[in-house]
């Protein structure tokens, strides 16, 4: 499952700015001779010392440990928003199924749609979205309701008929998770994070 770009494969230490190769460091960390620059000549982009290498699964799961640091992130982008190119989708490799979110800061307006399927890096600030019990009651209800006319509509067929002649009927989304999640945790919001990008790089 494990991409052909993990930083290393049987060593525990993690990765961050400092210990990184000249290859890991982003591009500018990096002098024009593609060296990397002295621990005394480190730029303000990288002046962070305990900003880590992480994959989007590790921010994705300990987003909370992360929020608000600036970090580096490298993985599969699998998808570019085709609406308004401000955000994407990154995964630990092309077979993950479990995603990051990162948004592009003002100063990158937008990603290219030829990132998808590329392995990028990206240096950003971790944040934090909480979808409240209330949303969620909401999102609930207008599925229900969607579920109900497309019932009337097309979805009242015969018992005999095959599920495949119905696939234009949407399913409806599962929040049973997030609801146990916040039950368990006291909380009254369920937290997904994401990244705001400031600078990103493709990696070879």
């Amino acid at each position: 499952m494990f991409s052909a770009f993990l930083f290393s494969c049987g060593s525990s230490e993690k990765k961050t700015v400092e210990n990184a190769s000249a290859d890991e460091l982003p591009a500018c960390c990096k002098n024009k001779g593609n060296e990397a620059t002295s621990s005394d000549n480190v730029p303000e982009c990288c002046k962070n010392k305990g900003m880590e290498m992480l994959f989007p699964s590790e921010v994705s799961a300990k987003g909370d440990s992360y929020l608000g640091k600036e970090v580096a992130v490298r993985g599969f982008v699998k998808k570019v928003c085709h609406c308004s190119g401000k955000k994407c989708q990154l995964a630990d490799n092309d077979e993950s199924e479990v995603s990051l979110t990162v948004f592009a800061n003002d100063e990158i307006g937008k990603f290219s749609q030829e990132l998808t399927g590329k392995n990028v890096k990206y240096i950003g600030v971790v944040k934090e979205n909480r979808i409240t019990k209330e949303m969620i009651a909401a999102f609930e209800a207008k599925q229900a309701e969607a579920a109900a006319s497309e019932q009337k509509s097309c979805c009242s067929a015969k018992k005999e008929e095959s599920e495949s002649e119905h696939k234009h009927c949407s399913k409806s989304k599962d929040y049973s998770e997030m609801k146990k999640w916040m039950e368990y945790n006291q909380k009254d919001y369920y937290p997904t994070y994401y990244v705001e990008a400031q600078t990103f790089e493709v990696m070879e």
